[in-house]
């Protein structure tokens, strides 16, 4: 949608103009871009998006969401991640557990329904 682009090109613009990073490690994802959406359903639509807009660059986008299988999205965390797209609660999860770290975020988005 109009509103998600409206957020999602400048963050995208700007993380490529710095340039984006490789992933630390396996054990942890240090994202740039952190969008906090509210369902499962907004996290992908955004997800999704994010991914459109970004196609052909090195920049590596990530959704995470309950109610799936947490092993396979901690391979996508493993894979890289520079854009981070959480619903809260699985957020909280990845935190809790050691798998995302906020150390490096640059750009905090809540996102609304």
């Amino acid at each position: 949608s109009g509103k998600t682009a409206a957020y999602l090109l400048p963050v995208i613009s700007t993380l490529l103009k710095n340039g984006v990073t490789e992933a630390d490690s396996c054990e942890c994802a240090s994202p740039n871009a952190l969008i906090i959406a509210p369902t499962r359903e907004s996290a992908i639509q955004i997800f999704l998006e994010a991914r459109k807009f970004a196609y052909g660059s090195s920049l590596r986008t990530v959704v995470v969401y309950g109610g799936v299988s947490v092993s396979h999205q901690v391979g996508e965390l493993c894979d890289g991640c520079n854009l981070l797209v959480a619903t809260p609660g699985r957020l909280n999860d990845f935190i809790g557990r050691g798998r995302v770290s906020l150390s490096k975020i640059q750009y905090l988005i809540l996102d609304e329904a």
